[in-house]
């Protein structure tokens, strides 16, 4: 009896010892719940527990954080339609950057535009229209002469070329470009007031009234005006159609030569 006694405390305690052992491995194996923070914005938080971002930003940063995600999202944009974008789709942020004045970002693209459909005269004349924007008229005019070399009928490239050769005080050939342009479809109203504009520094009034009067009949307000101030007119003299000095712009050394353009005859770009 007392040998049995002895062997079944030793199965107890060899039982016993085997059940801790058991245990031990569970808590090795199995990590123990790590306690929920009982602060919530001390708990990191996933996308999904974030809290919904409001429909308009706090006005005291509203202007700053549109403008930084309005860029952040052109220039992802811009490098995205460089990379992998179509032609189509190049030329329509050029001209988007031009009408927004956005200089520096129009070059970029029109540059792309070039590069990637060398032959295209609708990519020359958006890269000159560029250069023109940030006052590189020597490049500009190189630019529009390939425009027009691609294509003679592109009617907005001749109005530009002319547009620049004015400025220059080209008037002569400011003509022969503007001319072409007329001569091409679409043509806009602006465009015969810019060839009015250029008969006029010559003194071809009735020329260039009669430009003019095309203009007003599209509804151009310049060509309108320009029309109005020419009435009664028999002569007008100018007395330096082209400066004898050439002008350099120092901030990027392109020479102007040429005499302004009054600001009574405003001359007009293409928006194409």
């Amino acid at each position: 009896m007392r040998t049995s006694s002895m062997t079944l405390k030793a199965i107890a305690l060899l039982t016993a010892s085997i059940g801790l052992a058991a245990c031990n491995d569970v808590e090795k194996t199995t990590p123990k719940p790590v306690p929920t923070p009982s602060v919530a914005t001390e708990a990191p938080k996933t996308p999904e527990m974030q809290p919904p971002v409001p429909s308009t930003p706090p006005p005291e940063v509203k202007k700053e954080e549109l403008i930084v995600k309005k860029a952040v999202t052109k220039e992802d944009d811009d490098s995205n339609a460089i990379e992998n974008g179509t032609l189509t789709e190049l030329l329509t942020r050029t001209r988007e950057a031009l009408s927004t004045g956005e200089t520096d970002r129009a070059l970029k693209l029109a540059a792309s535009a070039v590069k990637k459909a060398p032959k295209r005269s609708a990519g020359w004349n958006l890269l000159g229209r560029a250069q023109l924007q940030a006052g590189k008229h020597k490049l500009a005019l190189s630019s529009f002469e390939k425009a027009v070399e691609l294509n003679p009928s592109n009617s907005y490239a001749q109005n530009n070329l002319g547009l620049i050769l004015i400025y220059q005080g080209k008037y002569d050939d400011a003509i022969d470009a503007l001319e072409v342009a007329t001569e091409h479809e679409p043509v806009e109203g602006f465009m015969w007031n810019n060839l009015g504009i250029a008969y006029e520094h010559v003194d071809r009034l009735d020329e260039a009234r009669e430009a003019f009067r095309k203009g007003a009949d599209m509804d151009n307000d310049n060509a309108r005006e320009s029309l109005a101030r020419l009435q009664g007119v028999k002569s007008v003299m100018r007395t330096a159609k082209v400066d004898k000095t050439d002008k350099v712009d120092k901030t990027d050394g392109d020479a102007k030569t040429g005499s302004k353009v009054e600001e009574k005859t405003p001359v007009s770009a293409t928006t194409q």
